[in-house]
């Protein structure tokens, strides 16, 4: 975890208790705080996010570029939160269309990596689920939403270095490896 990680996870930055307002709020030094007034316990549990590995026909791939912090400008794969309630097969093609402009019907299951998200001074612990689509015309995508710019590029020519989350790239290399 890197320093920025260290500042901003929950057990530094959640000091009263949301049920009774009591200063205390104890991190458990795992995955929960507690309350020694009102014996709340609060639980630290990952969010769920979608990202989505968009092929074409010659086996080039889509990167997007973020468009707003966090890792503002850096390199990443069309997807995001899944909404509470929402299926995660839904979540990717919801994504799509808000950040690209598609419609996708078919979709395979990748894996899921943890990922840290710091936004606004928090840490927010992910499970990011990959998927794998198909595309025929990346040419018909449109950048919108929290996507800047839409590129195509050969798995081999990625710099993983300008990609924005570790688990990012843990989800493209299982990807390379594959191929």
């Amino acid at each position: 975890m890197d320093h920025k990680q260290l500042h901003t996870h929950p057990s530094n930055v959640f000091v009263f208790c949301p049920r009774c307002g009591s200063k205390g709020f104890s991190f458990d030094g795992i995955k929960a705080f507690n309350c020694p007034v009102c014996h709340f316990r609060y639980y630290i549990n990952a969010c769920s996010a979608v990202a989505v590995i968009l092929v074409q026909a010659d086996g080039s791939i889509i990167l997007t570029r973020r468009k707003f912090e966090p890792r503002m400008g850096f390199l990443d794969l069309p997807g995001g939160f899944v909404d509470p309630g929402e299926r995660a097969e839904d979540a990717v093609k919801r994504e799509l269309k808000e950040e690209l402009g598609i419609d996708i019907e078919a979709m395979r299951f990748l894996g899921s990596f943890p990922n840290r998200y710091v936004y606004r001074e928090i840490t927010y612990f992910t499970l990011d689920m990959a998927f794998v689509c198909h595309i025929q015309n990346a040419a018909r995508l449109i950048p919108a939403d929290d996507v800047s710019e839409a590129l195509v590029i050969q798995p081999s020519d990625i710099e993983f270095a300008a990609i924005s989350f570790p688990s990012i790239v843990n989800i493209l290399k299982m990807y390379m490896a594959e191929l």
